[in-house]
């Protein structure tokens, strides 16, 4: 059987094919980002190096991967990270740009041969180039944290009460709290509103980027989203967003039986009992974060309605009531349910009952103008 002459053409032609696509890919697996910064380190070692023989060992060395397993934090995790990193414990490269520079001393022993480096930094621990490694795919839910974003690993290992070396989560934390945002969302273990969004894992679930948007226009990414605008700088977002991002539902320090009996403690709690008085009172509305939301004689938020004439408009009684159940009341309502024991409703109340006095802001609110 003899073989066309255009059936050879195709049977030259695909070899060559095949030959070329080879090359190819040797090729591209050979220029590597990975490979290149290795052969850039070692080169500039070898220049510091002075020892003969430490020179030879290094002359005969050449690129490979380098990778950590990382067993002792969570679920099991490949770090390849110091493939690229060769200097992370090279105090020569301390002044050097990345990614060859030393990395800066933490406090304590966090040796990042026993840590990783995705413990605290996040990225994607298996990638080769930098796109891959620091998870800049759309589709990875955990990119690599830059400057004070990285204090939200942190949280991981160091919950709350929360380090004094990582000031924006200590900030972010209070700002969920003083703003009353555990009124409308449950966080396991700390808070367990119930209007909004369960924030327990929300770390692990969105990235930083839709975090910022949520809370700068919560109708941004949920056109029915109940929660309104707040009065927030760009640096108390960026400080809710470091705290949100640290919400991974991950505790490093404790296993799950641990995890679930302390938070079985917490919901055992019972509101603290205080003496019926409108000093009382006051510290309850202070406390619960009311003026968040609340103004009284023109301190405190937009949101809810003024509270500064709330006695000349509403019986001690449909305020208890109100503060039990806001929806069985005012229907449409968007105030929290909050957890109150019955003497602190009893003292918010009475403090209520007691802003009656008009003033010149509180009477523009009513239309009641004239006053001073």
């Amino acid at each position: 059987m003899q073989i066309g002459l255009s059936m050879k053409l195709a049977l030259v032609t695909g070899g060559f094919l095949l030959l070329l696509g080879n090359a190819f890919i040797i090729h591209k697996n050979y220029n590597t980002e990975w490979r290149r910064y290795q052969e850039e380190y070692l080169k500039m070692v070898y220049e510091k190096t002075d020892e003969p023989q430490m020179k030879e060992i290094l002359k005969s060395r050449s690129p490979r991967i380098e990778q950590l397993i990382i067993t002792g934090f969570g679920k099991e995790r490949v770090d390849r990270c110091i493939t690229c990193h060769t200097g992370i414990d090279d105090e020569r490269f301390a002044d050097f740009p990345q990614p060859f520079r030393t990395h800066p001393r933490i406090p304590g022993s966090h040796a990042y041969r026993t840590f990783g480096c995705t413990t605290c930094h996040a990225g994607n621990g298996r990638g080769l180039s930098t796109f891959d490694a620091h998870g800049q795919s759309k589709y990875w839910m955990e990119p690599l944290q830059r400057g004070e974003y990285i204090e939200s690993g942190c949280a991981k290992c160091h919950p709350a009460p929360y380090l004094n070396e990582t000031p924006a989560l200590r900030e972010g934390e209070e700002l969920f709290n003083t703003k009353a945002c555990y009124a409308c969302h449950k966080v396991e273990g700390a808070s367990d509103g119930k209007l909004g969004p369960d924030l327990t894992r929300v770390g692990a679930k969105w990235p930083v980027e839709y975090l910022r948007e949520s809370i700068v226009d919560p109708k941004a990414n949920n056109i029915e989203s109940l929660m309104p605008k707040m009065a927030l700088t760009d640096d108390e977002v960026k400080a809710l967003v470091i705290y949100l991002k640290s919400l991974t539902g991950e505790n490093l320090t404790r296993g799950p039986v641990t995890s679930y009996q302390a938070v079985k403690r917490w919901k055992e709690q019972k509101p603290a009992e205080v003496p019926v008085t409108v000093e009382s009172g006051r510290l309850v509305f202070e406390q619960k974060a009311c003026v968040a939301c609340h103004t009284i004689n023109g301190v405190g938020g937009k949101i809810g309605p003024d509270l500064s004439v709330y006695g000349l408009q509403r019986t001690k009684e449909w305020m208890v009531q109100h503060h039990v159940n806001p929806r069985s009341l005012v229907a449409g309502s968007i105030m929290p349910d909050f957890k109150f024991s019955r003497s602190e409703l009893e003292a918010l109340a009475l403090y209520l009952s007691a802003q009656k006095k008009l003033t010149v802001d509180n009477a523009k609110v009513y239309g009641l103008g004239g006053v001073e």
